[in-house]
């Protein structure tokens, strides 16, 4: 069998992507079920973070390929709700031995839901990662209600484009960032038309002024961004800062300027810090900072139920076209490892392995 790889460092570093040859066909325990996987979406997940995760237990190499799609082979003799020949969707969690960029996997039998037949297999896993951390970053963390908005940062990229869809189902306002024209002429064709698309490609302080005139100077109940990371005004002005800073984006003091009162801003950035008076800021107005890793659903038991909830009305919502995931590109298992190595410069797209 073969799969693909990340080799973490004990610092950290993870430069090296390599296709493994010959790895043994994943072992079967009483609760667990073998899938021939079909297609796999391709993400990296942070190797200071795995670090951390596996800190106890640090492993040279870790599975790359986290969202699948594929054909159960085999069950696990206490397994009930999944038989032979279904074809599946879902996430492996982080602590899998076996990566989901490759031809088999394994993983509880409550880690993936069953895949309608009028679904490909490239759109279940291109769309399962980004429609789970927009389903908990709108349901679960920010509550979302009819009637609330939302600003959208990095609204052209993947997942960004799959928050406005829920969040325009689900009866929001949606506000979202562009951070250039293409970006911005892909935005404002979007059908139902949003509320509003802010192009901070040229000028970074304009994104405040919109939200502000949008919402009547009150401020937008939610603000969802992408994870990547965000600095001060202060932070701006060093050489070194503004070299690490690709691509414009909003500075965290706007971010926070533009929330309401009870205002939520779910973010991916795990090393997410606030200064004294962005944080007063916060305080006076009783809003909240909630961190996003879809991940965490697959490290706990705890909850199964709503995991595997989310998991089969996204199904439903693909069957029935009302999620529509945008994918850039479609690769073969053999040219998996170039495409992750070039990953950083295309955080735009989403890439989906077909094996």
């Amino acid at each position: 069998m073969r799969g693909v790889f990340q080799e973490v460092g004990h610092d950290g570093s993870a430069d090296t992507i390599v296709m493994h040859e010959g790895l043994p066909m994943p072992e079967l325990d009483e609760n667990s079920v073998i899938i021939q996987v079909r297609a796999c979406g391709l993400s990296l997940v942070d190797a200071n973070l795995l670090i951390e995760l596996f800190r106890k237990n640090p492993l040279s190499r870790q599975p790359v390929g986290h969202e699948i799609s594929g054909v159960i082979t085999q069950i696990g003799s206490q397994v009930t709700s999944l038989q032979c020949g279904d074809e599946v969707a879902g996430l492996l969690p982080l602590d899998s031995p076996y990566p989901g960029c490759a031809e088999f996997c394994v993983c509880s039998e409550y880690d993936v839901v069953k895949k309608m037949n009028s679904i490909s297999f490239e759109t279940a896993a291109g769309a399962v990662g980004n429609a789970i951390r927009a389903y908990s970053a709108l349901h679960y963390q920010a509550r979302l209600c009819s009637g609330d908005s939302v600003l959208v940062i990095d609204g052209a990229s993947s997942f960004g484009n799959t928050v406005i869809q829920l969040a325009q189902q689900w009866g929001a306002k949606v506000l979202a960032t562009a951070s250039n024209g293409q970006e911005r002429k892909y935005l404002e064709d979007t059908f139902p038309k949003l509320a509003q698309v802010v192009d901070i490609g040229e000028k970074r302080n304009v994104m405040l002024a919109a939200v502000l005139e949008e919402t009547g100077g009150m401020g937008v109940d939610c603000v969802v961004d992408n994870g990547v990371k965000m600095f001060n005004n202060n932070d701006l002005e060093d050489e070194n800062v503004r070299m690490e800073v690709m691509h414009p984006l909003p500075t965290k003091h706007d971010i926070i300027s533009s929330l309401a009162m009870g205002g939520r801003w779910i973010t991916s950035q795990s090393d997410l810090q606030l200064d004294p008076p962005d944080s007063q800021i916060m305080y006076m107005k009783s809003a909240s900072v909630c961190f996003l890793f879809e991940h965490s659903w697959c490290l706990s038991s705890a909850q199964q139920g709503r995991y595997q909830h989310m998991l089969k009305d996204i199904m439903q919502k693909l069957e029935h076209n009302s999620l529509n995931p945008m994918i850039n590109r479609v690769v073969t298992l053999d040219s998996a490892v170039e495409t992750l190595k070039q990953l950083d410069s295309r955080r735009m797209e989403k890439v989906v392995a077909r094996i």
